[in-house]
């Protein structure tokens, strides 16, 4: 038997290579605290439609989601959005992206000093000079800031860097690094004999032949991302996955040829019952707060080396607004606001526009996203009183008149993960710790990427690996 610790999409991915691999003989255990699997990926009903209060999309860029979307059955339900296109939040008023960027960089000076009207004039010019500064001294890592700043100025790293690149992780490019957050940058700069960051990007991305890049490189289901999950626990039912939903791993302890799992279950009507497995080997998918838990008692260093991993806490506030509310069209997928604003808001999609599926005749339905790495005002207002101040600002960004027909906040206390300099060398080190330990594997978005590709990658390769160490 092999137990994975963790239903979210690494959780699911790790299973379905576990079993996949080892066929119809092997005993797989899928061990999920809360009712149902998917992790962050959630969502809310409103208006009879369901908006995601976690990731409303994932990325095309690679096959890794959409394979999985196909084997699970759920191709026939693949969207696009109907517009990819952000507005920033600056200086007062909104501003279209500027043209001539690349991942928020300017990669085309004339263009983007044009039309770069959410920085001062003074900052538009510094951006140029990257053309003529000497080349920037990296390390093996750096902040993104580190970078980005000292190429285009701060004016630049902080409007739009900051939001379009460090806002993914919902933290700063201050902090964030660029080897885990941003590695095009640090590979186009390294591998590149320009001195400037612009002409570097621009060769770096410079399309190969017969190559196909999709205009628009995320895509969701029909249904909502719920339905991925929905669809992927019925494809691990028919393969013969088990799926223990409100049970929480509470201690793991390696035994002569595997690990003894500790499992407490909540019972509807009775007190939590508790249980052992004892598998081969285990997956743990878990959030690094949670993983350092289980695993301080047998591995110490690893557990230490997780509790390094910040986190930051976040709210989705889904709202529903008649059209006639809004005294200016919604353009584009929505608006990003960045932290220099000082706003609660961090960033408002347009989820109504931006999915045909959302589509409401009279109303807009709007995902606002609050809280950042460092920025945790929200997390003491009662769900009313954080309402009515993003309805507030809602009317400064957006123009909106009067309040929301509907509103319903979802908050994830520790939602994502901070990656630092050297966090790859973090995750290496982890994973060295619990060498002595080869029944244990840890994987998911606290180690391998925040996305839905990258922790569905990261959840395979845990179960591989584990795998080849219990039977080469």
């Amino acid at each position: 038997m092999y137990v994975v610790i963790g239903g979210g999409i690494s959780g699911v991915a790790a299973a379905i290579k576990l079993k996949e691999e080892l066929g119809k003989g092997a005993r797989i255990v899928v061990v999920e605290k809360s009712p149902q699997l998917g992790g962050k990926i959630r969502s809310v009903a409103m208006a009879g439609k369901h908006v995601e209060v976690g990731p409303d999309a994932f990325l095309t860029r690679t096959s890794t989601a959409r394979d999985l979307v196909d084997k699970v059955g759920a191709s026939d339900q693949v969207v696009i959005p109907r517009s990819f296109a952000a507005s920033i939040y600056a200086r007062g008023r909104l501003h279209r992206v500027p043209e001539g960027i690349m991942l928020g960089v300017p990669v085309a000076v004339r263009p983007f000093i044009k039309t770069a009207s959410m920085l001062s004039p003074l900052a538009r010019l510094r951006a140029a000079a990257d053309l003529i500064l000497p080349k920037t001294a990296l390390g093996s890592d750096a902040t993104i800031s580190h970078l980005v700043a000292s190429r285009f100025g701060h004016e630049v790293d902080e409007v739009l860097v900051d939001p379009m690149v460090g806002g993914i992780n919902a933290g700063s490019t201050r902090v964030l690094g660029l080897a885990s957050v941003a590695p095009q940058f640090i590979n186009a700069y390294k591998s590149s004999p320009h001195r400037s960051l612009a002409r570097s990007m621009v060769a770096f991305a410079a399309p190969k032949a017969n190559t196909t890049v999709a205009k628009i490189p995320f895509a969701s289901l029909s249904g909502g991302l719920g339905d991925l999950i929905g669809a992927a626990q019925n494809y691990l039912i028919s393969i013969g996955v088990e799926i223990l939903l409100n049970s929480e791993a509470v201690g793991i302890k390696p035994v002569a040829n595997g690990v003894q799992i500790d499992v407490v279950t909540r019972q509807s009507d009775t007190a939590a019952a508790p249980s052992t497995l004892l598998a081969q080997g285990v997956v743990l998918a878990l959030p690094a707060p949670q993983a350092a838990a289980i695993l301080a008692p047998i591995c110490a260093p690893a557990a230490s080396r997780l509790g390094e991993i910040d986190y930051a806490g976040v709210a989705m506030t889904v709202m529903r607004y008649l059209k006639s509310s809004f005294s200016r069209p919604l353009e584009g997928s929505g608006v990003l606001v960045p932290r220099r604003e000082g706003r609660l808001i961090t960033a408002v999609t347009f989820a109504s526009r931006k999915w045909q599926h959302l589509d409401l005749q009279d109303s807009e339905l709007l995902r606002v996203s609050v809280g950042r790495f460092g920025d945790n005002r929200f997390a003491s207002l009662a769900d009313s009183q954080l309402q009515i101040l993003i309805e507030d600002e809602l009317h400064e960004i957006l123009g909106t008149q009067g309040r929301a027909q509907e509103a319903t906040t979802w908050r994830w206390d520790a939602a994502l993960p901070q990656y630092r300099p050297f966090h790859r060398e973090l995750a290496a080190a982890i994973r060295a710790d619990l060498g002595e330990f080869p029944a244990i594997e840890v994987c998911g978005a606290a180690l391998d990427g925040v996305g839905i590709p990258a922790c569905i990658e990261s959840g395979s390769q845990a179960a591989a690996r584990l795998m080849a160490r219990i039977q080469p």
